[in-house]
């Protein structure tokens, strides 16, 4: 927020809440005659209405509700952005009620609550209370493992200490989550690989977070551990790889000693090779666990009904048992971080995956040689067949400046100064592989148009060709009238094919056509496809194919040497990006200039 913004709030919010109390205040004009309606009273230590930041996004504050009618029996309240009313009862007629409430991301937060009696009748006026709520608590532990190589230990953040090594752990290895300068510790898998941080960093049995980059070379055949927490002879928790689920978890176990239950958080996909951020939060006051994985939270949660407190030493790459330390990490890993605190949904968004980086983005402008330049001086778009680039010819007379001028000006392009043109027998456009990582997600992105409103084949808009058939496709469906989203299972002759039409629009014939994404998520394992900006199909992707032999293939499907579904239609600003694209920055690219780059509208 600006300083401007600040200052702005800090005289405004007093203002509002001395409205409300004057109001509170003033004669009333409804069932009580001309009396004083009854004053409500709204408190917090920890998020007070004084225009002033307080306290911070993941941490719980206390509201109290006090009304001066005698006959209050319940307070009806809603916190902003915190869905419909609720209700909390006072504790004897015209008593009091405390609620707690966790603030999910900075800015002005607001509580609105009503006094009621036994009836059911509102006693006096709502009374809303405004607070500013600051970024949340930086964290209690953090290592971010990028020590020298030859390093003794791992260098702690702030007041975090020194985290020792084991024999099997190597520092500097690059690059990191971050990119080509930044490093990372790298453990064997063996009894040796661990980093012992010497010390209890965070009590379990209260509110916590844990989060970490990992990426491991293949997906594991055993657990392994990324940070646990020691008690006796069970971790008070553990963030890593369930062996049994083949997915990440946050898990903790019912007890401390001979205990064999434990609630868990488990999903997401290892994808091998590839940096992955994990988080897992326990939230003290409700009890829920939940895992993220690269900002998304998986769709199980557990709830933990009994909390204990583990107090012993944290450990980066294993975790204890009653027979010893076990499930050592076989991989890389980075930026440990602990919170005595819930790192919200929010904050996972904003931090928890890597920034999208933009692999090729091809305005198809033109076309000189039969290749349409890639942007930033990478691979050009191959046309083939009678595909054509279209720009609007300069006419001969302006209508503007000469009113005899009976010509006709022409069409515009789809987007920027021209488009690619696809006649729907021989035409395509091709970029050989090499783009894409092996096994990471990806988005694909094009404005499409088709030449006719009702065409009477299939036909394709972009598609990943292998050896023998395509990986992933997108394309209009004659005889569903939508646009589709289709996988295969594998590069194979006899490879199963899944076909699943879009919902929500109709393919548009107008100037800028329909917008068109295609995002694989490999830690999700699913691909989307957005429609101008909304999600509208959706298939579950047991990915087996090797991604970077693959090519990019614009107006077909190619089955060997065999091209299918050709295009007939325009296609332009056709995109590539490492990683899975959300719905804001689908939208976000949706909207982007000719010639511009997502990197440039990024902080």
């Amino acid at each position: 927020m600006t300083l401007t913004t600040v200052l702005a709030m800090g005289a405004v919010l007093p203002a509002l809440s001395e409205g409300v109390a004057q109001a509170a205040s003033a004669p009333a004009g409804s069932g009580r005659g001309a009396e004083a309606l009854d004053t409500l009273v709204i408190s917090s230590a920890e998020y007070p209405d004084d225009g002033n930041w307080h306290q911070g996004v993941g941490d719980y504050g206390s509201f109290t509700f006090a009304s001066s009618a005698a006959d209050v029996v319940s307070y009806r309240y809603r916190f902003k952005g915190d869905g419909g009313w609720s209700t909390v009862d006072a504790g004897a007629p015209g008593g009091s009620a405390t609620v707690t409430f966790l603030p999910t991301s900075e800015g002005v937060w607001s509580v609105e609550v009503r006094a009621v009696d036994a009836d059911g009748n509102q006693r006096g006026v709502p009374t809303t209370h405004y607070f500013l709520v600051s970024d949340g608590r930086a964290p209690v532990g953090g290592w971010t493992l990028g020590d020298a190589q030859g390093s003794g230990s791992a260098a702690g953040s702030g007041t975090s200490p020194a985290a020792v090594p084991g024999t099997g752990v190597t520092f500097g290895a690059r690059p990191g989550p971050l990119g080509g300068t930044d490093t990372y510790a790298t453990l064997d898998g063996t009894a040796d690989a661990y980093l012992d941080a010497g010390r209890r960093i965070v009590d379990t049995d209260a509110g916590f977070s844990v989060g970490a980059w990992v990426n491991l070379p293949e997906e594991p055949t055993r657990d392994q551990t990324v940070v646990s927490q020691d008690g006796t002879d069970r971790p008070g928790f553990e963030l890593g790889y369930d062996a049994a689920a083949r997915g990440w978890t946050f898990r903790i176990p019912s007890g401390d000693q001979g205990s064999t239950g434990e609630w868990k958080a488990t999903g997401g996909k290892v994808v091998p090779g590839v940096w992955t951020r994990l988080t897992g939060t326990y939230d003290g006051v409700t009890g829920e666990m939940r895992l993220y994985v690269n900002g998304t939270a998986v769709p199980a949660t557990a709830k933990r009904p009994d909390p204990w407190n583990a107090t012993g030493n944290l450990q980066i790459g294993r975790r204890i048992s009653p027979e010893g330390y076990t499930a050592h990490l076989k991989g890389g890993i980075a930026d440990v971080q602990v919170h005595d605190r819930v790192v919200t949904g929010a904050e996972n968004a904003e931090s928890g995956g890597l920034q999208p980086r933009q692999l090729a983005y091809w305005d198809v402008d033109s076309a000189p040689g039969g290749v349409a330049p890639e942007m930033y001086g990478g691979t050009g778009l191959t046309l083939g067949g009678g595909a054509s680039i279209y720009t609007p010819e300069p006419g001969s007379c302006s209508p503007e400046a000469d009113p005899e001028c009976n010509e006709l000006p022409a069409p515009d392009p789809m987007w920027g100064d021209g488009h690619l043109v696809l006649n729907g027998t021989d035409a395509y456009a091709t970029r050989a592989a090499g783009l894409l990582d092996k096994r990471d997600g990806f988005t694909l992105t094009a404005r499409a148009r088709l030449a006719s409103r009702s065409p009477a084949g299939d036909q394709t808009v972009m598609s990943l060709s292998g050896a023998r058939n395509s990986a992933v496709a997108v394309g209009y469906s004659a005889a569903a009238g939508r646009w589709t989203l289709t996988v295969t299972d594998a590069d194979s002759a006899t490879a199963t094919r899944t076909t699943v039409k879009a919902n929500g629009f109709l393919p548009s014939t107008g100037t800028t056509g329909d917008h068109l994404a295609l995002v694989y998520s490999a830690a999700f394992g699913d691909v989307v496809l957005y429609v101008n900006g909304v999600e509208s199909a959706r298939l579950p992707w047991d990915n087996t194919w090797d991604l970077s032999t693959t090519a990019l293939q614009v107006g077909r499907t190619l089955n060997g040497d065999t091209s299918s579904d050709l295009l007939a239609g325009t296609v332009d600003e056709l995109r590539v990006f490492r990683g899975a694209l959300d719905e804001g920055l689908v939208n976000l690219v949706r909207g982007l200039a000719d010639g511009t780059s997502i990197e440039s509208t990024l902080p």
